[in-house]
C-alpha cells in the first residue's frame, strides 16, 4: 500500500501505477479501492483513470517512514551496542589469553 501512495503522489495513470508497483490486475484492484474507500487516494477520469494520492494519504506517508526510521534507528542502536560489547569480550578474552602464552 506504501508503494501505491508514494507512487501516486503526483499523480499517475492506473497502467503506469501497476507497472510502478509491480502487482498484478486484481490485486492492484483491491488494493486501489481499499485505500480510496480510506480517502488516502483518489480517482480522477481524465480521458484516462488517473490517481493521485490526497492530503490524508501523504500524512500517512509521513507518519510512516518517520516510525520506520525510529524503529529502524532503535534496532540499528541496539544491534550496534550488542556489536561493541562483543568486541570488547572478545578484546578482554584475546588480552588474557596472550597474558598465559607470554
Amino acid at each position: 500500500m506504501v508503494k501505491i501512495l508514494r507512487a501516486a503522489s503526483k499523480g499517475v495513470r492506473k497502467r503506469e501505477l501497476r507497472y510502478r508497483c509491480g502487482l498484478t490486475p486484481s490485486v492492484m484492484g483491491r488494493y486501489l479501492s481499499a485505500l480510496t474507500e480510506l480517502g488516502l487516494i483518489e480517482a480522477r477520469d481524465l480521458g484516462e483513470v488517473c490517481y493521485k494520492t490526497t492530503d490524508k494519504g501523504l500524512e500517512l506517508l509521513h507518519t510512516y517512514h518517520k516510525l520506520k526510521w525510529l524503529l529502524w534507528g532503535k534496532t540499528f542502536d541496539y544491534m550496534l551496542v550488542g556489536l561493541l560489547s562483543r568486541l570488547k569480550l572478545d578484546r578482554k578474552e584475546r588480552e588474557r589469553y596472550t597474558a598465559y602464552i607470554s
